[in-house]
């Protein structure tokens, strides 16, 4: 089972924006195409470029990236007529673009989606949302004082399998859920020393807000550009990469969305260096209602790729990259049961695009709108303060993290 779910039912379940004249006056008519331009067009950005050109009404006008090569391949997955730039800014002074696209690096995040508001694009941008709460609470802010529609990258939401998967748990099929187990498991190879650059790496512009960083650590060269998820001055690491997807899900599954109370982590480099951020944690979260851990370890294939685990008193369900199965409890000391329900299925990008540009056609709201993007970084930005800080991260009642 795979695709999206359709339409009419996507529009009971979510919210409508109130337009205003403005707003209105933007709303495309039928076969009017969509002007895009990307921002950040690395490999996750290239891969969206294909998704987006499903889409016959779609048009990439425009592509930016500080690695000309990517630039160039860009370009040329776009048809070969887009304009280029380096300097995000210059993209978005085109008056003609109707929504951009942002798969730069977690620290570009912030002012290129403030600066696409400002200029009046509607946005979809690539998760984690923020490399801050602090940071989130801004973003979710401006687009609430924008007209802009924006959709945050977590294709989860628009799944069919997901929200199959929900409903089992809503329904009430596993009882009460105390415990909730995410995990991924991946057995990454080491970094890569002396890898060259291609062509010209704007460094400068690359570190952006986080300031200038120095190009080579303990020897390896370029491998801060190369691998800038292991560093703290562009990413959270694993922990809010691909924390947010899991942590997301549990929190829609089971907690309306919100997020948790409080965090604690633990975790190292093991293999990865010369990485700062982890590539083996655990993590625990407290929710109002159940505990929630979320292991990752990049050093073992062992139950490869991601799961999550919801274990109720009635019953427990499996969900991973192939569908979902639920174990009725067999009850203490007794054998294992086979599963009550098993359903295959796969998450794919496209139907969460798909979503995004019917939302940009009609101006509604989307499937992941940027609350949902915000709520889902949360717990990993509380476990990453713990994991730095060695405490315990608490998230207060005005959103910031404090220390117990």
């Amino acid at each position: 089972m795979s695709g999206t779910l359709d339409r009419r039912s996507f529009l009971a379940a979510g919210a409508t924006l109130t337009l205003s004249a403005a707003s209105y006056g933007r709303v495309l008519r039928a076969n009017d195409k969509i002007r895009l331009g990307f921002i950040g067009t690395g490999g996750r950005g290239r891969s969206l470029m294909k998704s987006f050109l499903k889409d016959k009404d779609v048009e990439i006008v425009a592509v930016c990236d500080t690695y000309e090569p990517y630039q160039e391949l860009a370009v040329q997955e776009a048809g070969g007529k887009a304009k280029a730039f380096t300097e995000f800014r210059q993209l978005l002074d085109d008056k003609t673009i109707n929504a951009v696209v942002i798969a730069t690096p977690d620290h570009q995040h912030q002012p290129q989606l403030l600066a696409s508001l400002r200029a009046r694009k509607d946005v979809y941008i690539e998760k984690p949302l923020s490399l801050s709460v602090e940071q989130g609470n801004q973003m979710v802010k401006a687009v609430k004082n924008s007209e802009q529609i924006v959709q945050v990258g977590m294709q989860r939401r628009s799944s069919a399998l997901l929200h199959q998967a929900r409903k089992v748990i809503r329904d009430g099929d596993l009882g009460a859920v105390s415990l909730v187990r995410a995990q991924w498991f991946w057995n990454m190879p080491r970094l890569a020393k002396a890898r060259v650059l291609k062509g010209k790496l704007h460094w400068k512009e690359f570190c952006g807000p986080a300031g200038n960083q120095e190009l080579t650590r303990d020897g390896y060269q370029n491998v801060a550009f190369w691998n800038w998820r292991y560093f703290w001055a562009f990413s959270g690491g694993n922990m809010t990469d691909q924390g947010t997807h899991l942590l997301d899900v549990v929190q829609w599954f089971l907690n309306d969305g919100k997020p948790p109370k409080s965090a604690v982590c633990q975790g190292r480099v093991a293999r990865l260096h010369p990485a700062e951020t982890p590539d083996v944690f655990s993590a625990t979260f407290e929710y109002p209602e159940f505990l929630c851990t979320w292991t990752l370890a990049y050093t073992s294939s062992y139950e490869d790729g991601w799961k999550i685990i919801f274990q109720g008193e009635k019953a427990t369900m499996e969900l991973d990259g192939k569908g979902f199965r639920v174990f009725p409890d067999a009850g203490r000391g007794k054998p294992p049961v086979k599963p009550s329900k098993e359903v295959e299925g796969t998450v794919s990008t496209d139907p969460h695009v798909e979503n995004f540009l019917e939302c940009v056609r009609d101006r509604r709201a989307t499937n992941a709108p940027i609350e949902v993007g915000h709520n889902a970084v949360i717990g990993p930005h509380l476990a990453n303060y713990s994991l730095r800080k060695g405490c315990r991260a608490v998230l207060g009642a005005d959103g910031r993290i404090s220390s117990e």
